[in-house]
C-alpha cells in the first residue's frame, strides 16, 4: 500500500506535497524522506520555471527580487520576493542556483567576515555554512560553488577556492559536503565545477569531485580577440555553454563543450541586426541561456537597461519577445548593466 501511495505522491506537483505534509504523520515521513526527493528528481534535467533577477543597487537597501516566469499562458505569483527565512538575512545575496538549491551570503558588517548559505526556496529551509579555515586576514576566498545533482544523490557540496596557506603562488580549495558536515581542506586541484580563469590568457579549468582533480580544457579558437569579452558562461539542462562578443558588432557564436571535457563546438550563431531591433554590445547584457526538451525550447534571456526591459530571444526561429519591465536605475539617476539572474526549479531537497 505504500509504495503505491508514493507512487501516487511522485505525479503530485510539489507545491501540492508541501500541503499534503500535514495530512498525517505517515505522509509527512514519506513526503520529507531523504530517498523521496530524489524519486522526484530522476529527470536528470529538471524544468526551469523561471528566473530572479537581482540589480546591485537595489540589494542593500531593499534586498528583494523580480521574478520572471517563463510560461506566460499560465499565471503565478513569484516563489519568493526575498529570503527572510534566513535568520539575519539583512542584505542577503543569491551568489548561485542549481537544481532547486541556492548559495547565498550577507553583506558583512566591519567586525564580521561574510556568512555563506544553502537553502531550499521552495520548501524555506536552509544551512548555514562552517566558517573557512583558509580566509585569515592574508587570505581570502576567490569563489565559492555549489554542486547538486539530485538525480545522483540527494547530497551536496560546495567548493570554496582561497590563497594558500603554505605559498603564495598557488590556491587551496575546501570542499563541503552535505552528508558528513565537514569543510576538508585540498592542497591540490560529469561531477565537475567549471570557471573561467583570467589570469594571463582566458583558460577554461575544471575541478571534477569524483577524483578530487583540475583539469585545463583550450578555449575555442575566436576570430577576431580585438575589443572582445566573455559574455556569458554558464550551464543549463546539463550542456555548457560560452560566448564571447566584440564590441563592435551583434554577430556572435555560442559554444557548447564537449561531453568529454574534449572541446567547445559552436552551438548557435547570433545575429541581432534587425532593421525591427537596434542591439549592440553596449546595450544589451546576456543573462541567461535556457535549454529545454525539445530544440525549439532554447532561448536567451537579454537585459536592456536603456529600455527597461527583459527579453526573450529564440535560438532556433530568431524571434524577441519581452518578458518584462526592470529598472536598473540608481537613486542618483546612474544605469548598471549588471543584473543578476538564477534558475528557479521546485525542489524538495533537504539542506
Amino acid at each position: 500500500m505504500i509504495n503505491i501511495l508514493i507512487e501516487i505522491l511522485l505525479r503530485v506537483p510539489i507545491k501540492s506535497l508541501l500541503c499534503f505534509k500535514t495530512i498525517s504523520k505517515r505522509w509527512l515521513s514519506i513526503i520529507t524522506h531523504p530517498h523521496f526527493s530524489v524519486l522526484c528528481h530522476l529527470n536528470p534535467n529538471p524544468a526551469i520555471l523561471g528566473l530572479f533577477l537581482t540589480c546591485p543597487y537595489s540589494l542593500p537597501a531593499k534586498p528583494e527580487f523580480d521574478y520572471v516566469h517563463f510560461d506566460k499562458k499560465i499565471p503565478t505569483k513569484p516563489p519568493f520576493k526575498n529570503l527572510k527565512f534566513i535568520k539575519n538575512s539583512s542584505g542577503i545575496s543569491i551568489l548561485q542556483s542549481w537544481n532547486g538549491l541556492m548559495l547565498c551570503s550577507n553583506s558583512p558588517s566591519r567586525l564580521a567576515k561574510t556568512n555563506y548559505y544553502v537553502c531550499n526556496p521552495t520548501t524555506k529551509h536552509y544551512t548555514t555554512l562552517p566558517k573557512s579555515v583558509l580566509e585569515t586576514e592574508n587570505s581570502k576566498i576567490h569563489g565559492i560553488s555549489l554542486a547538486f545533482d539530485p538525480a545522483k544523490s540527494p547530497h551536496y557540496k560546495v567548493v570554496c577556492v582561497c590563497d594558500s596557506m603554505s605559498s603564495p603562488q598557488h590556491y587551496q580549495i575546501e570542499i563541503y559536503s552535505s552528508q558528513t558536515g565537514l569543510l576538508i581542506s585540498y592542497d591540490h586541484w560529469n561531477g565537475s565545477i567549471y570557471w573561467i580563469s583570467t589570469i594571463g590568457n582566458l583558460t577554461c579549468l575544471y575541478y571534477n569531485l569524483d577524483f578530487e582533480r583540475l583539469g585545463v580544457i583550450p578555449m575555442p579558437h575566436f576570430l577576431d580577440d580585438q575589443g572582445t569579452t566573455i559574455a556569458y558562461f554558464g550551464e543549463s539542462c546539463g550542456h555548457l555553454h560560452l560566448t564571447k562578443i566584440s564590441f563592435y558588432t551583434v554577430r556572435f557564436d555560442v559554444y557548447e563543450m564537449k561531453r568529454d571535457d574534449s572541446e567547445w563546438f559552436v552551438k548557435y550563431k547570433i545575429d541581432f541586426e534587425h532593421p525591427d531591433h537596434e542591439l549592440n554590445y553596449c546595450n544589451f547584457t546576456i543573462l541567461y541561456l535556457v535549454r529545454g526538451k525539445r530544440k525549439e525550447d532554447a532561448f536567451l534571456v537579454l537585459a536592456a537597461p536603456n529600455d527597461d526591459k527583459v527579453m526573450k530571444y529564440n535560438l532556433i526561429n530568431k524571434t524577441f519577445e519581452k518578458f518584462c519591465d526592470y529598472d536598473v536605475e540608481d537613486e542618483q539617476g546612474f544605469y548598471s548593466s549588471t543584473i543578476g539572474a538564477f534558475e528557479y526549479i521546485e525542489s524538495l531537497c533537504c539542506v
